[in-house]
């Protein structure tokens, strides 16, 4: 039987064995952390909702790898809940559950953060995401995959 030891130093973890194995070095991957566009939608009768979809859809494939997309559709199932979240972000809690406040229908957030509660043209949409990706384009997050370099 062989025996291996195994010890951490700063999320890095080392394998020695007393085999003729390379010492290993195993880290978590690193990648660019994604921003999240949210359109708060109603539903597919509301026309503004509809269009505000449309156009953060068009101008998603420019932006595909460093973007995540998501639909609000806040009349079904968890949507309710992200919908009060972000309203309450907007006016905290007091302003949602005592008068009434909420997000408006349709806005645009990104990262949690309103930008548009109309529909923007196209070159404004652009616009604002290469700010908020110039403004994050150092962040990295770790990826659940490990990687494997030899030593």
């Amino acid at each position: 039987m062989v025996e291996v030891k195994t010890y951490a130093l700063k999320n890095t973890i080392y394998f020695d064995s007393l085999l003729e194995i390379p010492r290993c070095l195993i880290m978590p991957s690193k990648r660019k952390a994604k921003i999240i566009i949210e359109v708060m939608y109603k539903a597919d009768y509301c026309l503004p909702c509809f269009y505000m979809d449309e156009m953060v859809q068009s101008v998603l494939p420019k932006y595909a790898d460093r973007v995540e997309y998501r639909r609000v559709d806040f009349l079904k199932g968890g949507g309710k809940e992200r919908f009060l979240e972000l309203s309450q972000l907007l006016f905290g809690e007091e302003g949602v559950y005592k008068h009434c406040r909420l997000a408006p229908v349709p806005s645009l957030w990104i990262n949690g953060e309103l930008f548009f509660d109309a529909i923007p043209p196209q070159f404004e949409l652009e616009e604002a995401l290469d700010e908020v990706l110039d403004e994050h384009g150092g962040i990295e997050e770790k990826d659940e995959e490990w990687v494997w370099e030899l030593r």
